[in-house]
């Protein structure tokens, strides 16, 4: 769902949202920190990461439904696996995403607490976003592009793609500004039934 344009747009600081974000894993109930800080990662550790998500497309790839638009806590699962697995320190970011005019996600940081201490229910749709950081602005996302695809007159051809970018950089030249609330992969485990540590463990071996 849509809604109205987001009053945060005209002083926009994904830093300063993420730095924030990063505190509040306890007050949802997470007992792990998030595994990433607000330093910004090296361009060349952030191109090796998204070369690698690509190189392994058809591994993570398996047994996801073709279009990823509604797909981000599985996809964000497997990457955050994936990644650290390969010594990646990787984490998991929820939040929503908008442009000056809509807001795909009608999410806030209320709903996120509320949503975490309920009982995971899978057959209730849950509003919200969740991508990739290696820390600081960066973004890996490979859910987003194919939403925007089919349903907002993005190009065809990001279907099966995903953005690798700095979040200031696509506020600045794409208009999507990308609102960090909580960091950290335990709470796809609080609201899904599905916690993404434990699939690294499963990889690794331990």
């Amino acid at each position: 769902m849509l809604s109205k344009p987001n009053p945060i747009m005209p002083t926009y600081s994904y830093f300063d949202l993420f730095a924030v974000a990063l505190t509040r894993w306890p007050s949802v109930g997470m007992t792990r920190a998030p595994v990433v800080s607000a330093e910004q990662p090296s361009m060349k550790l952030v191109q090796q990461a998204h070369a690698f998500v690509h190189d392994q497309y058809y591994l993570w790839r398996t047994s996801i439904p073709e279009y990823l638009g509604n797909q981000c806590m599985e996809v964000t699962t497997r990457l955050y696996g994936l990644l650290n697995s390969r010594d990646v320190k990787a984490d998991i970011v929820i939040g929503s995403v908008s442009t000056e005019q809509y807001r795909f996600f009608n999410c806030d940081v209320p709903y996120l607490r509320d949503l975490a201490k309920q009982l995971v229910d899978e057959t209730v749709p849950i509003d919200l976003h969740a991508w990739i950081t290696l820390g600081g602005d960066s973004v890996i996302d490979f859910t987003l592009p194919s939403k925007l695809a089919r349903n907002h007159g993005a190009p065809q051809n990001l279907m099966n793609e995903g953005f690798c970018a700095d979040a200031t950089g696509m506020a600045k030249h794409m208009g999507l500004y990308y609102e960090p609330m909580i960091v950290g992969s335990q709470y796809l485990a609080l609201v899904n039934s599905a916690d993404p540590h434990e699939l690294l463990l499963q990889l690794i071996g331990r």
